[in-house]
């Protein structure tokens, strides 16, 4: 289990530093200390969901399927400074949605996976637009 924290968290934090330099990049300015702030608010609530989740599943659950939790909780950080970046929130809303389910006891983590890979198809099938036509999808969103 703590391999799968450590190794979770790394990935975090890469997505996390690459997204900053993305938002700075894109003409944002953010202090150190908000970014800061921003990380370890993050970081203190995702923790505790962490510990939710082992609650519930002892040592089969898998913190991973909080990553885009926590892309969703980074992202609504960045927005409360006024990045503009609601294409991102609705990119992780769904499978965040999902890893709280878990977390929550309604979903195993296997069947979660499949509601993930199922979740981003659509969303890659649409082009990544919310407000998309699905041509030829269950979803029924054809106008």
């Amino acid at each position: 289990m703590e391999e799968q924290l450590e190794a979770f968290w790394e990935q975090c934090d890469e997505w996390a530093q690459s997204r900053t330099q993305e938002v700075v990049s894109q003409g944002t300015i953010l202090s150190e200390e908000s970014l800061d702030k921003i990380q370890d608010t993050v970081e203190e609530d995702i923790n505790e969901i962490i510990e939710q989740g082992l609650m519930t599943h002892g040592d089969a659950f898998p913190p991973d399927i909080l990553q885009d939790l926590h892309h969703l909780f980074f992202e609504l950080a960045l927005k409360e400074y006024g990045v503009e970046n609601q294409d991102r929130i609705h990119l992780y809303k769904d499978n965040g949605q999902v890893g709280i389910s878990v977390v929550e006891g309604k979903l195993m983590p296997d069947n979660a996976r499949l509601v993930m890979q199922v979740n981003k198809a659509h969303h890659d099938k649409k082009g990544g637009d919310d407000e998309g036509v699905c041509e030829d999808c269950i979803c029924g969103k054809n106008s």
